[in-house]
């Protein structure tokens, strides 16, 4: 879509792979043990064909929006040194609430275009029924590589396999405890959360199919659509046709509403985060079993705590 004769537009799709369970040994009691977990979240990039695949364990991050708003804006200025900047961005995803259909996600790209590092932005979502998209189908790929390897001693091999695959238009990064910034409080400065339109009619963020922020089409008294600056209010739609009357909202703070400056962004946490005692005792317990003496010191370096983890999922 054209901004004042501009052109260039990048587009990304975003997913999670489904949790890594590590270590990964062929031995039918770490099926039934706890294990740390890996996360994996891929980006891919039309412009080049690349998919990004970040990993971490989950000392160093979980699967919400710290996380993968750190990783996606690492990601834009990383392409934009690379490929050039561009006017116009789009985001596809999936509906996952908690992770992708969430609130600072949406308050993060309003920034961005308020900050002028785009003229526009849209984040459309996959609705149910979908075929497989790009990233599911190289996830696929990259589960079958995975499954041909009988070990996986720590975290951190998950990637080196990946890396060392030389499978195409793949690339590999292991993220650090440095990549995941604390955009919640940051955003948090300038946003709030709403769940009605400036008419103050109310709609529901789970039923949202295009958020469309900066530029944005709108049909004329003859029908036609015509391209509209619209930089105080998100475009809202609940189909992916931009011929449907957008609902409009603003996300921003109406009252005490502060300026966002790049010194307010910090990191989420200098050390890592601890897992469950009980997960530490299970894999260390395997390590001393199957792995090597360097995995043992691994898990054994692990923080930990007795405390519940809401995010645990048993295998």
């Amino acid at each position: 879509m054209a901004v004042d004769g501009l052109t260039s537009t990048l587009t990304l799709q975003l997913d999670f792979d489904k949790s890594l369970k590590t270590p990964k040994v062929p031995a039918q009691d770490a099926y039934y043990s706890a294990r740390v977990r890996t996360h994996l979240l891929g980006i891919y990039c039309a412009n080049n064909g690349k998919i990004y695949c970040f990993f971490y364990d989950e000392t160093t991050g979980t699967t919400g929006p710290n996380e993968v708003i750190s990783l996606l804006d690492y990601l834009i200025n990383r392409l934009q040194n690379e490929l050039g900047g561009h006017d116009h961005l789009i985001i596809w995803s999936d509906n996952a609430p908690g992770q992708f259909k969430e609130c600072f996600l949406f308050f993060y790209l309003d920034y961005i275009v308020r900050l002028g590092q785009f003229l526009r932005a849209d984040f459309k979502f996959l609705l149910e029924g979908h075929t497989y998209s790009v990233c599911d189908r190289r996830f696929g790929t990259i589960q079958t590589l995975f499954k041909k390897r009988e070990i996986i001693a720590i975290p951190r091999q998950w990637a080196t396999v990946l890396e060392e695959s030389n499978l195409s238009n793949v690339e590999v990064c292991w993220v650090t405890l440095a990549m995941i910034k604390d955009f919640k409080s940051f955003l948090r400065l300038r946003y709030v959360s709403r769940n009605e339109d400036i008419e103050k009619q109310r709609f529901e963020v789970k039923n949202i199919a295009w958020l469309n922020f900066g530029y944005g089409e709108e049909v004329d008294d003859n029908e036609e659509l015509q391209l509209v600056p619209h930089p105080e209010s998100v475009f809202v739609r609940f189909q992916i046709n931009p011929k449907e009357v957008p609902r409009k909202i603003s996300f921003v703070k109406k009252k005490q509403a502060t300026e966002l400056r790049p010194e307010f962004l910090t990191t989420l946490r200098e050390e890592r985060k601890p897992v469950r005692e009980d997960v530490k005792r299970s894999c260390v317990r395997l390590a001393q079993k199957y792995l090597s003496l360097n995995a043992v010191r691994f898990y054994q370096s692990l923080p930990s705590t007795d405390g519940p983890d809401d995010d645990y999922e048993m295998p």
